[in-house]
């Protein structure tokens, strides 16, 4: 894989531009940037006008871990597609039905088991139906908040799938799709050869080189 802002990639950029290639994009740290709380989160005027602008010559995707209502008030143009909660949500060969049943499992666990332990460590839970996000930006410390989640996380049955993001642990059903499956089934919805992609996640590095 070829990171876009690199001195490498600028003839992998003109030969990109050559096609038409699809745009996606990911909001939190990407489109919006990082806030001490989730729901204060918007992209900036500027960048909404250029990526309407943008839309009307390429395919424009956005990819979030949010859930799809969520993302598109907060958006400020309309994007060709938006998918969400990590690619469970808007991509039509990857709706799982039993993933609301194992988050709403996990989240009543929480709730019950790791109520107080959660409330100590300054860890906060988001419940976005098909997945869970536990966001300790504002916890005093953040490393015993790591610990205890980590151990938390541990303890659910059956065992999610864990994506790490910035101050935030991502919970998942084993089998769910991600951005990375996302991405690859928007480019084929869009016949689109190519791919730009914005955002930080890793599953990314299971991207082939080129």
């Amino acid at each position: 894989m070829t990171h876009l802002f690199s001195p490498e990639a600028d003839h992998v950029i003109d030969e990109i531009l050559t096609h038409t290639p699809l745009l996606a994009l990911d909001f939190d740290g990407t489109l919006a940037p990082i806030v001490a709380l989730p729901e204060q989160a918007r992209a900036p005027m500027a960048v909404s006008r250029v990526l309407a602008r943008i839309s009307e010559f390429l395919p424009v995707a956005i990819i979030t871990g949010r859930s799809i209502a969520d993302v598109s008030e907060r958006l400020g143009f309309v994007p060709h597609y938006i998918v969400g909660n990590h690619g469970a949500e808007g991509l039509p060969d990857s709706e799982i039905t039993d993933t609301a049943h194992l988050v709403a499992q996990w989240r009543s666990t929480l709730d019950h088991t790791f109520g107080p332990k959660l409330k100590a460590a300054g860890i906060t839970v988001e419940d976005k139906g098909h997945s869970l996000s536990l966001h300790y930006r504002l916890a005093r410390d953040r490393k015993p908040a790591m610990d205890a989640i980590r151990s938390i996380v541990a303890a659910l049955r059956p065992a999610p799938r864990v994506i790490e993001g910035k101050c935030v642990t991502n919970l998942l059903p084993h089998g769910a799709p991600d951005k990375f499956h996302a991405v690859r089934t928007l480019a084929r919805l869009a016949q689109c050869d190519t791919v730009i992609f914005a955002g930080d996640d890793v599953v990314f590095e299971q991207a082939p080189p080129n």
